[in-house]
């Protein structure tokens, strides 16, 4: 009897395979990156849709969108972000804090170690999930008088305090780097109503995404991108350090220099940011936005009605 030889790949052959098989991966990686992202994405202006949802709630309880930030005698509260926690399922977090007084010193600036899971445990809707920045706030720099800064909850969506140069505070202030608009949403000494927003609620910006830290971490101090858990520190009537609340003074994914209450939208989405928008619609800003284009979207009665945004 004759013996069959088995048939076997070559080595040649199997070089082809494999060589294949590589290409294929390489075809099928961009693609699959592509559909990350984008679900990364729609989860980040699921967010924002979250986030408007709740500010609107908040008005109809209150009348009034809440400040960012007013006269305390002490330093560093908490801003906006704890008084929109019962309007998004967040009432438990809030009752803690509450009863510590929103207007107590805030666990940025103290050691809060009877609650520190209430300020580390991470708020999804408050995270853009395609941040490399992760769940908390490495921007940070570590201080020895904080709760761990750094590991404390992240806010990558910061409110619209309005267009740098428009609504200008009359009183001049002690550090220019704290001085502050009022043509926007949420800043000093604001109470807006819905029915101030002239311009029209779906041509002005109510959040923007500060998702990603164009510059070295930890180098922008009080301009980086802090955690929830602080809102704003009183200097004086024309000064204010705002953290929750920014003007809006550079272009989308801008990396140069600014101050403190300025910090730019950034974002790692491929070509730009999600916004909110005052009647709680999601748009997303590309960085080729003209700068006067963002500016006018940041005033709510300056009489800019056009809107530009995917």
């Amino acid at each position: 009897m004759f013996s069959r030889r088995r048939s076997a790949f070559t080595l040649i052959e199997l070089l082809v395979v494999i060589a294949i098989i590589a290409v294929l991966i390489g075809l099928l990686l961009p693609a699959v990156q592509k559909v990350r992202e984008a679900a990364a994405r729609a989860k980040c202006s699921n967010n924002l849709k979250q986030l408007g949802l709740a500010i609107h709630a908040y008005h109809d309880a209150n009348s009034r969108l809440m400040d960012g930030g007013h006269k305390v005698t002490i330093s560093y509260p908490m801003g906006w972000v704890p008084r929109l926690f019962p309007f998004f399922e967040e009432g438990n977090r809030a009752s803690i804090l509450v009863g510590r007084g929103l207007d107590s010193i805030g666990p940025y600036r103290t050691v809060y170690t009877n609650i520190t899971g209430v300020i580390t445990t991470p708020i999804k809707v408050f995270i853009c999930p395609s941040s490399t920045l992760g769940e908390v706030s490495p921007d940070t720099p570590t201080q020895t008088w904080a709760s761990d800064p750094s590991n404390q909850g992240a806010l990558h969506y910061r409110a619209n305090g309005g267009a740098a140069g428009v609504g200008v505070n009359p009183a001049a202030p002690s550090d220019p780097a704290r001085a502050f608009v009022t043509s926007g949403i949420i800043y000093p000494y604001s109470s807006t109503r819905l029915t101030d927003i002239a311009d029209g609620t779906s041509n002005t910006l109510l959040f923007g995404e500060s998702s990603a830290a164009n510059w070295t971490l930890q180098s922008k101090s009080w301009g980086g991108i802090q955690p929830w858990t602080f809102g704003f520190y009183y200097y004086d009537d024309a000064s204010y350090l705002t953290i929750d609340n920014k003007i809006l003074q550079y272009p989308i994914n801008y990396s140069g220099t600014f101050q403190y209450n300025n910090t730019p939208f950034t974002s790692y989405h491929s070509g730009g940011v999600n916004v909110g928008l005052c009647d709680g619609s999601v748009r997303f800003l590309r960085d080729t936005t003209p700068l006067d284009q963002l500016q006018a979207l940041a005033t709510r009665a300056n009489g800019e009605v056009n809107f530009a945004g995917n």
